[in-house]
């Protein structure tokens, strides 16, 4: 067979098939077309059922109204109440603080920047706000409950925090004294030794824990108790079986006792 011939068929068999790919492509087109316009007309259809067109309008309605209405003006924050039970924070100067925060009506006021406003306050120790209808803000503060004094001015809450206080609390409270950083651990130390303690009728006025790291107990009696460095729970569980046993039942008043002795221990009396 000639090569022109044959050059001429492998020619003519590439055209058809580019002939059948273009056509194949118009009606997958056409197809895809078909299905989007099918949808459309779905779409229109499920819109233009009245309960529907009417969501629609009045969606559309609300979101014109957003941006021309000024809410700020027609829903201004007229109160502002603070709940809490206090000891130590007043009501009204929290009321004070929170006010110049409270910017934008019911609906854009910024309640971070109101917590914010009190959160920070030494005797605050978390605080909630929300909105209540129609005009007012609802703010509760929870106060910190002081459970020891630390050092010259601080408190040590409930929850393990120092704080300082413009003013020391005026209640009785255990005082503890030491390095710093250390309030965590002297204070987890208090709640133990005053549990062996209890058997004793003796309660714990402060703790002092010097730069040596030496434990010095003084009870609401005014008696010391000089525990040291070393080995100071076994030391102090041996001072209460030797309270029991013979210091309880005399007479004269102790001014300290000193524990840091090996097989032993020293009184020292007050003076009559």
């Amino acid at each position: 067979m000639d090569n022109k011939y044959r050059v001429g068929m492998n020619k003519n068999k590439k055209t058809g098939v580019k002939k059948r790919q273009a056509a194949r492509g118009r009606v997958i087109k056409k197809r895809n077309i078909s299905k989007m316009v099918n949808r459309l007309n779905a779409f229109f259809v499920f819109i233009w059922k009245p309960g529907i067109l009417s969501g629609v309008i009045a969606l559309f309605f609300v979101l014109f109204l957003y941006n021309k209405i000024e809410l700020d003006r027609m829903l201004p924050i007229q109160s502002v109440k603070i709940e809490g039970e206090f000891d130590f924070l007043n009501k009204e100067r929290l009321r004070d603080r929170a006010i110049p925060v409270v910017k934008g009506g019911f609906f854009k006021v910024n309640l971070f920047e109101v917590r914010n406003a009190l959160v920070d306050l030494p005797w605050v120790e978390d605080v909630s706000v929300r909105r209540q209808w129609p005009d007012n803000l609802l703010v509760r503060v929870i106060e910190k409950k002081p459970v020891v004094l630390w050092g010259e001015n601080g408190v040590v809450s409930a929850k393990g925090e120092l704080f300082m206080p413009a003013q020391k609390p005026s209640v009785k409270l255990p005082h503890l004294s030491g390095p710093q950083g250390q309030h965590k651990l002297m204070l987890q130390e208090l709640a133990r030794m005053q549990a062996w303690l209890s058997g004793t009728g003796l309660y714990i006025k402060n703790i002092e824990l010097d730069a040596r790291r030496s434990w010095t107990l003084t009870m609401v009696s005014g008696m010391e108790l000089r525990l040291g460095r070393k080995q100071m729970h076994e030391r102090l569980n041996r001072f209460v079986s030797v309270y029991k046993e013979t210091l309880e039942i005399e007479k004269r008043e102790i001014k300290h006792i000193d524990m840091r002795y090996t097989n032993g221990f020293a009184v020292a009396w007050k003076e009559v």
